[in-house]
């Protein structure tokens, strides 16, 4: 009898100490952007609120989800599951935006090419400053025009997709251009393009760390200086404010 209960007890310790084994196979590991590291079992993960966490010692822990770099889930093996997507996005330092976008007019559509390097300030304001190439009517008299502004941006959650917004202002200048023409009657028409002030919005969404779409509104002011001698020698200046709705996508670093 006595051996019986002996072999009982030594089994059931055998059965309590493999299921021990099991629920400490895996664990939760926090890596905090100021360096620590914490280990244990996660119980609740806002993104945008907090993180629960009781340690391996025992000790529970409620920490700012903004201070939290990324979350995984180490297992014994060394394989590492992610419960969900870590949000690992780069929240303050330097950051460079390259961006291709069509523009369209009532009557005309262009295309723009743009890049800007600033500084992030923190998840919600960056500042920078960028230079571009556009054109506002391929193929007609429109001149290539090259802008130079400031801007500001912003990404409104800590998600992996997340809204961002982008503000610019800055002045252009004239590219190349066809000063001389000649009119179908024979005559001279000379003109000379200038630049003037330029302004835009975007709004759109960073998916992931790199990559970025949008929808943008684009106001450029330009002159254009010209005059006909088969008219007399007639001369004018016009001023236009060319409106522009773009789409484009980007490569964020």
């Amino acid at each position: 009898m006595f051996r019986k209960i002996l072999i009982f007890n030594i089994l059931s310790l055998f059965t309590l100490a493999l299921h021990a084994q099991d629920s400490i196979r895996c664990q939760d590991v926090v890596y905090m952007k100021g360096g620590s590291i914490f280990r244990g079992t996660i119980s609740k993960y806002d993104l945008n609120g907090m993180l629960s966490i009781t340690t391996w010692s025992g000790a529970k822990m409620d920490i700012p989800s903004n201070a939290v770099r990324r979350v995984v889930q180490e297992c014994k093996g060394g394989a590492k599951l992610r419960g969900e997507r870590e949000y690992d996005f780069k929240e303050h330092g330097w950051y460079h935006c390259s961006r291709v976008s069509l523009m369209f007019g009532n009557i005309q559509n262009g295309y723009s090419l743009q890049h800007s390097s600033g500084f992030r300030l923190n998840r919600l304001v960056s500042v920078g400053a960028g230079i571009g190439l556009e054109n506002y009517g391929p193929g007609d008299l429109d001149p290539v025009v090259v802008p130079v502004f400031v801007e500001t941006r912003g990404y409104l959650t800590r998600q992996r997709i997340a809204p961002f917004y982008a503000i610019g202002v800055g002045i252009s200048a004239i590219g190349k251009q066809d000063q001389a023409i000649i009119d179908w009657w024979g005559g001279g028409n000379n003109q000379n393009w200038k630049g003037g002030w330029m302004a835009q919005g975007q709004l759109g969404y960073r998916i992931g760390n790199h990559f970025v779409t949008y929808l943008g509104i684009r106001l450029q002011k330009l002159t254009l200086e010209w005059d006909q001698s088969a008219w007399g020698g007639a001369k004018g200046t016009d001023v236009y404010l060319k409106k522009r709705i773009e789409f484009g996508v980007g490569l964020l670093l």
